[in-house]
């Protein structure tokens, strides 16, 4: 069974770039718009990693991480925060895997393989 991967981010283009690179190489993406509804869907989507937008309108990506670690059955799985931001500084500020963007397919996809197989 392949590995699940949810990518939260209210950019569509960005969205439809990563789902498609990571079903591609084998996973099953889900992609959703907004923090909110990402949240909301954890129960269903049963993410094994998730590809979250640090900026984002409503709920931001900080947020989103915040509660997912507050929650006990979500605080464990694995969290790549994508920023245009300096991805050194993200990363000490919130503990995660970092992917800066813009991105390669080859940084996308090395990140993920590292994080789930």
């Amino acid at each position: 069974m392949s590995k699940r991967i949810l990518v939260v981010d209210d950019m569509k283009y960005l969205r439809d770039v990563q789902v498609l690179l990571l079903n591609e190489a084998g996973y099953s993406a889900t992609a959703l718009g907004s923090a909110r509804e990402a949240f909301e869907r954890l129960p269903e989507l049963a993410p094994d990693l998730i590809l979250l937008d640090v900026s984002m309108p409503g709920m931001d990506g900080r947020q989103f991480l915040a509660r997912l670690r507050a929650t006990p059955e979500w605080q464990h799985v694995p969290v790549i925060l994508t920023t245009g931001r300096a991805a050194e500084e993200v990363a000490r500020e919130h503990g995660c895997d970092v992917l800066a963007k813009p991105f390669t397919e080859v940084a996308l996809l090395d990140l993920v393989r590292r994080l789930v197989g």
